[in-house]
């Protein structure tokens, strides 16, 4: 489940217990990002405190672990980057993601790696009022798999964020992970692009 965690999670990198970022400068806005559908992930924007529940190892019982993130617009507004980590549930862990609107496909798509060699790729946007990413479809002991992250339950200064995975291509979902986020003391209210 350890690398399972790691492999599978599409969230980001910094070092638990290292001092808490600064607030996010805006970065300069860029004339071939002004497109509305840009903005679509700048609630994410500002630096978090996270708690993390999933099972610490494979049947284990769900355990809780914090964590902090840090997530801004970078490239004048044309990408977002994501700085993760988190002590456990399980060994610490860490990871980074880049996620950028393409207006051609008419998508979100999210790269993210992890100190555990980790490489996962997600599309995906909108979809019931949630920003929602899929996975690549894995073939996982003969089963064919799929991953999802939501965000779901956004205010101004909190979030839930649920990793899931079906096996019977996506009537029904399973629950691997979630994140509860609220701002960072010194982010409280707001978010910058």
């Amino acid at each position: 489940m350890r690398a399972s965690l790691t492999l599978t999670l599409a969230v980001v990198v910094g070092c638990a217990g290292a001092t808490p970022a600064p607030a996010i400068a805006p970065s300069a806005s860029s004339p071939a990002c002004v497109d509305p559908a840009f903005r679509a992930f700048d609630f994410w924007i500002g630096a978090w405190d996270v708690t993390v529940k999933a099972p610490a190892t494979p049947g284990a019982p769900w355990a809780s672990a914090r964590g902090t993130q840090r997530v801004e617009a970078i490239l004048g507004g044309c990408a977002i980057a994501e700085h993760f980590a988190a002590d456990g549930p399980g060994p610490a862990w860490a990871g980074t993601s880049l996620s950028v609107w393409q207006p051609a496909l008419g998508q979100w798509r999210q790269t993210w790696v992890d100190d555990q060699g980790g490489y996962l790729a997600f599309t995906g946007g909108i979809e019931d009022g949630a920003m929602t990413l899929y996975g690549e479809p894995r073939a996982q002991q003969g089963v064919m798999t799929r991953k999802r992250m939501r965000f779901e339950r956004v205010t101004a200064d909190a979030l839930h964020w649920v990793w899931q995975q079906t096996t019977d291509d996506g009537a029904t979902w399973q629950d691997l992970m979630t994140i509860d986020y609220v701002r960072a003391a010194n982010q409280t209210g707001t978010h910058s692009r």
